[in-house]
């Protein structure tokens, strides 16, 4: 159970992250983060479900269909250090089988590492985790994508970690042709994945910058 001083602290520093982020979007102009990427249409195939985990997306095989954005934190060109992002939308995981979204970034895969943002030349070559955990039944769900060798760019094995323990391979995403020119904004609060819900100090921490990135979607093309 998280603690109300925790809460306070996760809050606090979810309002100087949005306001950190937004100075710069004023600033910039632009998104402060993720401002560049390649949108593609994807197919999720889940072929060895994770039972037990409470989650119908992860608990039964089934081919579903996606939208992934592939993106670094900095926007800086291929070759320099930065962070990479790798977001999912899945049509009808969500609530009222509609869809929802998830959010990896360039991480470690250790039980300590998996939480911790990792910088690399080379991101969308790197494993990628949600980074901070969710509630999926009684256990503590964090989930993993990672290019499969020689098919980089082109599919992730997806994997399951309940709890912190090793990762178990529950699909393969395969990234079809790219959609030009689309944008599309994920918010994995707004959006969870069904049979998921976040912990109070995730919501506090998360909420302020999602909301700010809802206000200036709407100032900044």
């Amino acid at each position: 159970m998280t603690t109300a001083p925790a809460q306070a602290g996760a809050k606090a520093a979810g309002g100087v992250l949005a306001g950190t982020l937004g100075a710069i979007a004023l600033l910039t102009r632009r998104k402060p983060l993720h401002a560049k990427g390649r949108t593609h249409h994807a197919v999720l195939r889940v072929d060895a479900p994770a039972v037990g985990t409470g989650v119908r997306l992860l608990s039964e095989r089934g081919q579903h269909q996606c939208l992934v954005r592939l993106s670094r934190a900095l926007s800086t060109p291929d070759g320099w250090w930065d962070i990479g992002g790798f977001a999912l939308r899945i049509e009808h995981a969500g609530a009222g089988r509609g869809p929802a979204d998830l959010l990896f970034a360039s991480t470690g895969v250790g039980q300590v590492g998996r939480h911790l943002l990792r910088v690399t030349r080379h991101p969308m070559d790197e494993p990628m985790t949600t980074l901070l955990p969710v509630h999926a039944g009684t256990s503590s769900l964090l989930l993993l994508v990672r290019p499969l060798a020689g098919r980089a760019h082109e599919e992730f094995e997806l994997s399951v970690g309940l709890d912190g323990a090793d990762w178990s391979p529950v699909g393969i995403i395969e990234v079809g042709a790219e959609m030009a020119g689309a944008s599309p904004r994920f918010d994995p609060l707004v959006r969870r994945l069904e049979g998921t819900s976040p912990p109070t100090w995730v919501t506090a921490l998360r909420q302020p910058a999602y909301r700010l990135a809802r206000r200036l979607g709407r100032r900044i093309r």
